[in-house]
Order: structure tokens, then sequence, then C-alpha cells
């Protein structure tokens, strides 16, 4: 991606002396851009043959093995420090987040430093309406890429008899789907649905609630969840995704905004911005709507998943998940959760700042009215606090001591995303497929991944299959793309 190449090629300028080069991620992420873009990596070599017998082989380059990256990625991760096999999407977030995390560092001792994950940043609008008094509540998220749920339908299956277990298992085996296109992914993700929320205003039960593009990004990162939950396992199952061959026009996708003759619903205090009073968990606790989706989608109750994302700090789907299996046999797993009022995580807390959580964000480098803002931002949780803290660098902080007026957007649609985010958004939201990773197998525990990447081969555009150290022409990616895990997207003009 340009925006990250621009960021960490660069081969003329000398990186100063680093005492621990192997846990310095800057250094670790310019050996990467170095080895993928230099040129000098890609060229067979003859110690990549036995030369003492005779073959028809072609020598080929054994390739990079990032061992340094992927150890220092990974350090103190409960997943990504072990070889068990990984979650690619995971591992995108993480490391994003890392990248975010280190530019702060970066710029004390390079020149031109930004944050490249910016070019995949946007900002989500979702529209809260009582069904009975008609009033709109409006809020912004930022967001660096979508999560969207493939319908799974199955098509029949033939109708010749089979008498052996064999043949059982085999017929098994050759489930097969209807196709869905990508754009009806994205059309079930924008569309109204129907929400069990008590309105503040009319004390009447039932809202609608949709989430549209406020912005566009310069990079769309799409995760096609093809999970269903089989004998209480999640499976992946093969349903083929068409991708529009050239540009994907997402203007149908555009949040239009607060609309004339719309009337506010007045903020009654709830924490995440809805409005409504009732919703979400228990004592003030709003759980993470997409997240919240992504798990319930999975076939989990929704007091599981609200406590799975309450105690993994209410952002992440497949921390949440991992959570749940390891507490599936908890007596009170099926419980409410029972928090006090102003404690969740879901939105700005309004009681007082822990002066200790100040103190200990003060010791990272962070001044007290950045962290007190951030800890209001974040319902006083230290490692989301952390977060919000790296991605919001310009934020100028909380002054006001523990009153939450002086941070608090008086506009309930202008919830200030991150620095380097653009509000407003009128060029032409057309994208292209760039790239894609596939995952081969059933299992989220097993498989094997592999890469496809336009790029300009021999004057003209072609597919490069990236296969652990082997780089080759992609002759199947037009078929893998059919079942592919991530898309990545480019927006034209951009």
């Amino acid at each position: 991606m340009p925006e990250f190449a621009a960021r960490y090629y660069r081969p003329d300028e000398e990186v100063p002396p680093i005492a621990k080069p192997a846990e310095d991620l800057e250094v670790q992420l310019r050996k990467l851009a170095d080895g993928l873009l230099s040129g000098r990596y890609g060229q067979p070599g003859s110690s990549d043959v036995d030369t003492s017998v005779e073959t028809e082989e072609v020598p080929w380059q054994s390739g990079l093995a990032p061992a340094m990256l992927k150890h220092l990625v990974g350090r103190g991760h409960a997943e990504f420090s072990t070889m068990r096999q990984q979650d690619s999407f995971e591992l995108l977030l993480h490391l994003l987040k890392l990248i975010t995390r280190s530019q702060a560092g970066a710029r004390e001792q390079y020149m031109d430093v930004t944050d490249p994950v910016d070019s995949m940043r946007f900002v989500m609008e979702q529209k809260l309406q009582c069904l009975n008094c008609r009033k709109v509540k409006y809020r912004q998220d930022e967001m660096e890429n979508l999560s969207v749920a493939v319908p799974i339908k199955r098509l029949p299956k033939s109708t010749t008899a089979t008498n052996s277990a064999n043949d059982d298992k085999a017929e098994k085996e050759k489930d097969e789907f209807e196709p869905v296109t990508l754009k009806q992914c994205l059309d079930d993700f924008t569309a109204p649905e129907t929400v069990e929320l008590t309105c503040s205003s009319c004390q009447q039960s039932g809202f609608t609630k949709q989430s549209l593009f406020k912005t566009f990004p310069t990079i769309l990162a799409v995760n096609a969840r093809r999970f269903e939950i089989v004998n209480w396992v999640p499976t992946k199952q093969d349903v083929p995704v068409i991708v529009e061959d050239g540009a994907f026009d997402m203007e149908a996708y555009r949040s239009k905004g607060r609309q004339d003759g719309e009337e506010e619903l007045a903020d009654d205090g709830q924490e995440g911005g809805a409005g409504p009073g009732g919703g979400g968990g228990g004592g003030g606790f709003v759980a993470n709507e997409m997240a919240l989706e992504m798990l319930m989608a999975m076939g989990f109750p929704k007091v599981r998943c609200e406590k799975a994302l309450h105690a993994t700090g209410n952002s992440d789907a497949e921390v949440a998940t991992a959570w749940l299996f390891e507490h599936m046999e908890d007596a009170d797993i099926d419980e409410p959760m029972q928090l006090p009022t102003g404690g969740g995580s879901g939105g700005a807390g309004t009681g007082p700042v822990d002066p200790e959580k100040i103190e200990n964000l003060g010791n990272m480098g962070f001044s007290a009215p950045q962290a007190r803002q951030a800890l209001k931002e974040t319902g006083g949780d230290m490692e989301r606090a952390v977060d919000w803290l790296f991605s919001h660098p310009d934020a100028t902080g909380d002054f006001g001591g523990d009153d939450t007026s002086s941070t608090q957007p008086t506009d309930s649609t202008t919830a200030a995303p991150a620095s380097g985010i653009v509000t407003e958004d009128t060029q032409p939201a057309h994208f292209r497929l760039k790239s894609i990773v596939c995952h081969k197998g059933s299992s989220i525990h097993a498989g094997h991944y592999v890469a496809f990447v336009k790029k300009a081969m021999e004057g003209k555009e072609g597919w490069a299959l990236f296969n652990d150290e082997k780089v080759a022409l992609g002759s199947d990616a037009e078929e893998m793309g059919r079942f592919a895990y991530i898309y990545f997207f480019r927006r034209e003009g951009a």
C-alpha cells in the first residue's frame, strides 16, 4: 500500500543507532519494507538449488522470514506469542494498533512521520429513530475496517441415495452454498433494523437503527465472516462472494446526516450516546454494537456476549469469542451483569476520574489534562484510555476538573474522530479491489493463509500470489477471490 510504503521504505534515510533493534517496531517494519520493495530479495540464488543432482527445477529465491517482527508483534500477547494457528484479521487489527501507537515515539527520531493507518480510517454514522415519537439520535464512530456477515444458504443436495457411512460423510463434506455478492453483504450490514430500546422522550419501546458511512477511507479493509456454529463449534463455510469487476460504487451507503424536520432526542445521561434508556447491558455499560452483533450472529446469547465484551475491553469480537469459550462453564454465565451506573465502557464517563489512573498515564508521558480526557472518553478503562491517547495525539485535554461539560461535544453528531480523519467527505466513493487474504481450511484453528496482490507486471496489471516464501503469478486469483477472508479496496482518485 503506497501509504505504508512511503512511511517505512526510505532507503536514503539513515536509521540512528538503536540499542535493541530487535525490540524496535520502526526498525523491523523498515526491514520488512526493504525486503518487499528494494528488489534485492526477489532474485533466484544458486544456493537454492541442489547442483549435485541434475534437475530441470528453476532456481528460486528462498524468501524472507521476518522472525524478529513476528516475535516483536506477538510479545506479551496471549495468542500471537504462541505458534498456534492465528486469525489473520485479528492480527491485522493488532498490528495496526501497534503501528499507530509507535508514531508518537518515532516523531522524536525521524523526519516526516505520519500514521499510515490514517488512510484506513473512516467514520460511521449511526441513526436511531423512535418508532413512536419519531425523534432521532445520531452518533459517530471512527473505524479502520468493516466486518460483514456473509449470508449462509445451502443449495439442495443431490437426491441420490447413499448407504455406507463413508458415502454419508462424503455427502456432508460436499455442502454447497448459494453465491452472494459483496453488495448484498453491505446491503445487509447497512440495512435498518429494529432494536428493543425504551425512548427517554415518550417512554415507548422500539427503535430503528441504521449505520452508514459519514466519511470513506482511502483503503477499505472488509472482513467477510463465513462462520456458523455447528455442534457448538465455529465452522468456516465456503460461501462464494462475488466482487464486482471494476469500480465498486459505495455512494448508496453514504449517510445524509440529520434531515430537516427531524427532532433530536434529548440526552438523558445514558452512556453510549444512544439517548434511549434501558438499552445495552446492566448498570450503564453499553456493549459495542458491531462486536455484539458479530457475537450474536455466531449463536451466543446476548447476555453472554455483553459479559464477554465487558471483560475484554468492549471492542474486539474475536477476543470476546475466546473469552466466551473459556467461561462457558461459569455458573453465572447467563446472569445479567450488575454494574454501578456510570462505570461502563461504552462512552464518556460521568463520574470523577481516578487520580491514580491520571498519575499512571502521566508516568507514560501524557499530561494530566490529556489523561483526564482520555479516561472520561473511555469510562475510566486504563487500556482503552492508552489506545485513545495514541489515536488522538492532538487532543487538547480536559482542564475543567471532573465535570464533563468542557470535554463533551454539545452536539451528539460531532463525537470527535481522531486527528487526520476528515469530518466532511464529498468525493465520489468508488473503490477497486487491490488485494485479498485467503484462508484454506474449514476450521478457524487450522489451515493455511495466502495473499493475492494486484501489481503492474510486464506492462499490465495482474495478480501476484504470496504463499509463504514463494511469490508467483496468481493464475487462480479470480476463483480464490470468491472465498477470500479479507478484501482490500482502494478509493479511486486517492
